[in-house]
């Protein structure tokens, strides 16, 4: 199943800093992925906060749609 960067959504699986592991993040709002460059969230595993880089979000994802085609 393809990410669709066009649905609002308020989630996204990447990388935990505290975790070591990919995990679930949520933040506050919908995420626009063409505005923002970096966004606060929480993970819902540890329950931590962490910046995360949309940008590097985007391009992972974009490859992760590129390999499900």
């Amino acid at each position: 199943m393809a990410f669709n960067f066009e649905k609002d959504t308020d989630w996204i699986f990447t990388f935990c800093k505290t975790c070591w592991d990919y995990k679930k993040f949520v933040f506050d709002k919908p995420l626009d992925f063409s505005k923002a460059k970096k966004e606060p969230a929480v993970c819902t595993s540890c329950k931590k906060g962490q910046t995360i880089n949309l940008k590097e979000a985007r391009e992972y994802y974009h490859h992760l749609n590129d390999n499900n085609k």
